[in-house]
């Protein structure tokens, strides 16, 4: 079952609520890919006030083609916002005129704006247009001097009994008014009075809701047609045409049918009895065309008559009912105006109040149209079907029926009640209804004060209504499937004001768009909502109403393509893509424009083009479920092949200046690129031209970065290089030396950077290999160099170090004994040692204490005398002190002599 708002990208369904703020309707979404298209339905296009500074009640809207808005309604005074150049931009005077607005499709701009009246009493009840966007209205004047044309089938207003129509008085009584306006709002193009010598186009006697007075409908038949029009008409001198029914007394019910610049009145006819009659809505079999099958015309309303039967005689249209408010149909064909036939006629046989407000066909047929009707009653009225969408016991109804025109017969085929389960008082009252080509079923209604009775409490709501709450005072707007079994939208609509319509219709499109006129915002607030923030105005300008137009899209289920042909600009052999967020679309039917026509059910989303050119593509799209069509044209430029880049640097990697010389060249030639975008990115800095001379910033590595699109091709190629220059070179010699270490040797190493690719050791002065480390091994002052040799750009450099190596070795080697026998071993004492001291002290002892021995001298040899004598062997005692680099050493020791 599918729900509503329904979001979606291409086939994938994405969460979405809506949230009414005070003053705006927000849609709340999931989580989705916000670089697609996202499609939402309903879709809310714009809701604007009028802006007027008077007080300006609203009555009716339409559209035209391109999606265009109308409003219409009332004004009391001065203060209408009209467009100069508009065919009539003064008031007029009297207690209120009529105006008119049109707003740009998407409700930011105010086309033009008029008033339509004259010195007395003016209001729009109907609006249409045809297909050239001119617009057709008709309602009801008190005024002599009303607008119409020099060339008008009636010039003379009629007027009649002074009466009270709804809340004011007609003094002078009323005749209707049929105008054309053209499609830029400059001109009346045909305007007319159609009335007689009492009242016409109010309803005073079977009016039940709050507006009902003001009803009726004009439609204008396509490629050319007439403009038809139901009304009511309380006189006997409305004009009808030879063999028309005439007038039966009481309230009639009226269908006009007139050229299009109003000059001549084609066919009219009375549809009543000595009862009252109302016509509020007409149906015509097509607009589309004017037809064999377009010219039967449907109507319905309301009839209420003491006769006792009904009769279709001859050309006449003779109603009766059983004496009740009844609802009313009719079928009259009009192929000939000179014969009408009154085809069928037929009245409900319900006790009890009922009225059909508004008719719209589903399928028409040579003999046979079905169509549907919407209405209140407060009598016993059951659904056909228990398993049909609905509140049992309600007081709103939906009838579906086939009109047979062979049998001259209606047929109810079907029956759906709807509301708050309750037929004591109504809930709604109707403004507009829909059947698409899918076979779904749209209205709108409102309901609550100022109404007669009933309010929009309790109304039935699907999980996915844009308002759950309601004062008692709103919109309802209500979507059906095609089986009346489901509900795919039931919404409130409105404001904490008091929204509602003075009379008339509105309209939605065959797309399911409903044009929605309102009188708003009541009391001078601002409450009724306006959007977006670039309507045309977001705000109630008056102390009391202003009319609104609001446009929401509710187009359920037709065929809809949104296809984006990506990149619409390529070049052979390269092919494309489309990506396709259409929806309810099952078939696809794709002219090339190369002679070639893809037939799939999945759309081909690529194609390849063999020849250069500019290519209009025509894709139509079907949805087979329910047969309804979208069409959609997309242009392809397709240009000749790309022709490749490559970059061409030229540098020296050892300039210490680091200037590059960069060009961008075609591969088929090796030319210079004239004819694509180029941005270079040198280090962060940029150029555009398609050679560039720069010095890189740093030694060693620099990033580089180049982009080149084809805007012929739509192909951006990204190049990224590196280019490296010389770096400033670096040497060091380290070493392991340590003073006063007991080591054999000591090493030194080599560091270079990556400038040099190969170095060698001199040691003083003298090659010593190219082995690292380097090992010196003895003591002693060292001048040590690295020669680093750079093999690609040819130079060398050296680094020369002086080192004192100092080895501490073993302090001394002291002898423990001597044997000076003059044998020529051991004769002496003396002391061995590898190290330089500074300071030196020997003193021997025997074991009284005697020194016998004393030297400062490091290179002593004593051969155990004393006082010129020969010591006595023994034992002998020695202390030495001794100071160099390393600091001092002391050492405690036994010499023995020995003979």
């Amino acid at each position: 079952e599918e729900e509503m708002p329904y979001a979606y990208q291409g086939s994938k369904e994405v969460r979405a609520r809506y949230q009414r703020g005070k003053d705006e309707v927000r849609i709340n979404l999931g989580a989705y890919d916000q670089s697609q298209t996202l499609t939402i339905d309903p879709i809310y296009i714009f809701s604007t006030y009028s802006g007027s500074q008077a007080d300006n009640f609203g009555y009716t809207a339409t559209f035209d083609d391109n999606g265009n808005a109308f409003g219409g309604g009332i004004v009391f005074g001065t203060g209408y916002p009209v467009v100069l150049g508009s065919y009539d931009i003064s008031y007029n005077g009297g207690f209120f005129d009529g105006a008119i607005s049109k707003f740009s499709a998407d409700g930011s701009q105010l086309l033009w704006s008029a008033y339509l009246g004259g010195n007395n009493l003016d209001q729009p009840h109907s609006m249409d247009c045809d297909e050239n966007g001119n617009l057709y209205v008709m309602g009801l004047t008190g005024s002599s001097d009303f607008a119409v044309t020099a060339n008008a089938n009636d010039t003379t207003f009629g007027g009649g009994n002074s009466a009270i129509a709804e809340y004011y008085t007609l003094a002078n009584g009323s005749d209707m008014y049929v105008s054309a306006i053209s499609a830029d709002g400059t001109q009346l193009l045909g305007s007319t009075f159609l009335g007689g010598e009492n009242n016409e186009g109010f309803n005073d006697s079977l009016r039940f809701n709050y507006g009902d007075s003001f009803r009726g409908e004009i439609e204008v038949q396509r490629d050319g047609g007439p403009v038809y029009l139901v009304a009511t008409a309380d006189s006997s001198g409305y004009p009808i045409t030879p063999g028309a029914t005439d007038y039966q007394g009481g309230l009639d019910g009226v269908l006009s049918v007139f050229s299009r610049n109003m000059d001549s009145l084609f066919y009219s006819t009375y549809v009543g009895t000595e009862g009252n009659e109302a016509l509020y809505s007409l149906s015509l079999t097509s607009k589309e065309g004017n037809t064999q099958n377009s010219s039967r015309v449907f109507v319905a309303g309301a009839i209420n008559s003491s006769e006792s039967h009904l009769s279709a005689v001859g050309d006449s249209l003779l109603l009766t009912s059983s004496g009740n408010h009844s609802a009313l149909l009719g079928a009259i064909d009009l192929r000939d105006y000179s014969a009408p036939i009154l085809e069928a006629i037929h009245s409900s046989t319900d006790t009890a109040y009922n009225q059909h407000f508004f008719i719209e066909p589903n399928t028409p047929g040579d003999t046979t149209t079905v169509f549907t009707v919407v209405g209140q009653h407060k009598g016993g009225l059951l659904a056909s079907d228990t398993n049909f969408w609905g509140q049992p016991g309600s007081a709103q109804y939906f009838m579906e029926f086939t009109f047979d025109s062979v049998a001259g017969a209606f047929t109810n085929n079907r029956t759906l009640v709807f509301g708050d389960s309750s037929h004591t008082t109504v809930d709604l009252s109707p403004t507009a209804l829909l059947v698409d080509d899918c076979g779904n079923t749209y209205f709108s209604g409102w309901g609550g004060s100022p109404n007669t009775e009933g309010n929009t409490n309790g109304l039935a709501l699907t999980p996915n209504a844009v308002r759950t709450t309601t004062d008692g005072r709103d919109f309802y707007f209500l979507v059906l499937d095609p089986s009346w079994r489901s509900a795919r939208l039931a919404t409130y609509y409105g404001s904490s004001s008091r929204e509602h319509v003075d009379g008339g219709t509105s309209r939605f499109d065959k797309k399911g768009r409903i044009y929605q006129g309102v009188c708003a915002g009541c009391g001078g607030n601002s409450a009724y909502p306006a959007f977006p923030s670039t309507a045309y105005s977001t705000t109630n300008n008056s102390t009391n109403c202003n009319l609104a137009v609001t446009v929401i899209d509710m187009d359920i289920q037709n065929a809809r393509l949104e296809l984006t042909p990506d990149p619409p600009v390529f070049c052979i052999p390269n092919s494309f893509n489309i990506l396709d967020s259409s929806s309810n679309v099952q078939a696809y039917t794709i002219d090339w424009d190369d002679g070639n026509v893809s037939l799939d059910t999945g759309f081909i989303t690529s194609h390849i083009y063999d020849t250069p050119g500019t290519y209009n593509v025509q894709v139509i799209g079907q949805d087979t479920v329910c047969d309804t069509w979208d069409t959609t044209t997309f242009t392809l430029q397709v240009n000749p092949a790309y022709d490749s880049v490559w970059i061409d640097y030229s540098y020296d990697y050892c300039d210490p200046s680091r200037q590059v010389l960069a060009t961008a060249r075609l591969v088929s030639d090796s030319s210079i690129v004239t004819d694509y975008e180029l941005e270079w990115d040198f280090a962060g800095v940029n150029f555009s031209s398609a050679q560039v001379q720069f010095n890189m910033p740093v030694p060693g590595a620099n990033p580089v970065s180049f982009n080149v699109l084809d805007t012929n091709c739509n192909i951006t190629q990204l190049f990224e290089d590196t280019l490296v220059f010389r770096i400033p070179p670096f040497m060091q010699i380290n070493t392991s030396l340590e003073e006063c270490e007991t080591r054999e040797s000591v090493d030194f190493n080599a560091i270079l950077n990556a400038t040099y690719q190969g170095f060698e050791w001199l040691v003083d002065g003298q090659v010593a290999g190219n082995s690292n480390p380097l090992q010196i091994s003895q003591s002693g002052i060292y001048d040590i160099s690295i020669v680093g040799y750079d093999s690609i750009c040819g130079t060398s450099d050296t680094l020369t170090e002086s080192f004192d190596v100092y080895f501490a070795g073993e302090a001394f080697t002291v002898p423990n004994f001597v044997t000076p026998n003059n044998d020529g071993i051991n004769d002496a004492f003396l002391v061995n040692t590898s190290e330089n001291w500074d300071d030196f002290h020997l003193i021997v002892h025997n074991r009284w204490g005697v020194k016998v021995f004393e030297t400062t001298v490091i290179s002593f040899e004593w051969g155990a005398d004393y006082d010129e004598k020969i010591l006595a062997p023994g034992v002998y005692f020695y202390q030495l002190k001794a100071t160099n680099r390393c600091g001092d050493i002391t050492e405690d020791g036994v010499l023995h002599i020995i003979y």
